[in-house]
């Protein structure tokens, strides 16, 4: 996950990083005198009394839900949300990101496109109250923003709305309101995964290893996440393949708090032989 760009000053002395373990998980480790109160059967105690959260997606139980911060409604997240896209709508990075889909990915290959699904993992909450969370609110907004404008640009470009679903373990009943306020519906592991395919885009803009593998071997027609750099590997030899397969760009960064968009890439296939080649391979 990205490091917050501004120190904060309150009593205690809060650091968040990104740790690969031997098992080749990415973890989010805090150091804290306060412990994490969210998802404690995914919590293990570290030297230094790190406390390290991680976000198992397969052999394990997910995290649950986040509760709502207090005075948290679905009014005042779509007022939050609103300003955040008024924002996302005029930077740099926004119009790279449309420029890309009109001229380079959904115009290409004769323009026969046909995006049905758009999935979003892991934002997380956009409401949840837990330690070192609050902060990361207005992230989750600008990744969603991000999200909404593949969407409506797939729409314009192609005349049909494409169905856009968000897959988080964190997400609670207020945020699953608020996605639905703009028509994005919420789903459980593995239902984000399974809905894609060649006429599918992802966006996973901090995922985990697993995550990342997930949606690799399902060939999605467009991706959106972090670069492979900020990640351990894996599976070195899908991860080439994938990269011969797929072309790509580096987007422009964008220096906003905690980084939503650091490293940010897009990777596209041209054509329906490329996936039938990565499906029998």
């Amino acid at each position: 996950m990205p490091h917050t760009s501004r120190k904060k000053k309150n009593s205690h002395s809060n650091k968040r990083r990104e740790i690969v373990d031997q098992d080749g998980w990415t973890r989010i480790t805090t150091s804290s005198s306060t412990p994490l109160t969210v998802a404690p059967q995914n919590q293990t105690q570290g030297e230094s009394g790190e406390i390290s959260t991680l976000n198992v997606i397969a052999g394990a139980s997910l995290p649950l839900p986040m509760p709502a911060a207090q005075g948290s409604s679905l009014e005042s997240m779509r007022a939050q949300f609103a300003k955040i896209e008024t924002r996302w709508r005029d930077t740099d990075l926004c119009r790279s990101v449309e420029q890309m889909l009109r001229e380079r990915i959904l115009t290409t290959g004769g323009g026969d496109y046909h995006i049905a699904n758009c999935a979003l993992f892991g934002t997380g909450s956009f409401c949840g109250d837990a330690v070192h969370w609050v902060d990361r609110h207005e992230s989750a907004y600008f990744q969603l923003a991000a999200f909404r404008t593949v969407v409506r640009t797939i729409e314009r470009l192609q005349g049909h709305v494409p169905q856009a679903y968000a897959q988080e373990p964190y997400y609670n009943d207020l945020d699953v309101l608020f996605l639905a306020s703009l028509d994005v519906t919420k789903v459980d592991h593995p239902k984000g995964f399974e809905l894609l395919d060649q006429n599918s885009f992802a966006y996973s803009p901090a995922a985990e290893q697993e995550v990342e593998s997930q949606i690799v071997s399902r060939a999605p027609r467009i991706w959106l996440h972090r670069s492979f750099d900020h990640s351990l590997q894996g599976d070195k030899e899908s991860i080439s393949k994938f990269k011969r397969d797929y072309e790509h760009a580096v987007l422009p960064e964008l220096d906003l708090k905690n980084f939503p968009f650091h490293g940010s890439v897009m990777w596209w296939r041209g054509n329906d032989d490329t996936y039938e080649q990565v499906q029998t391979e």
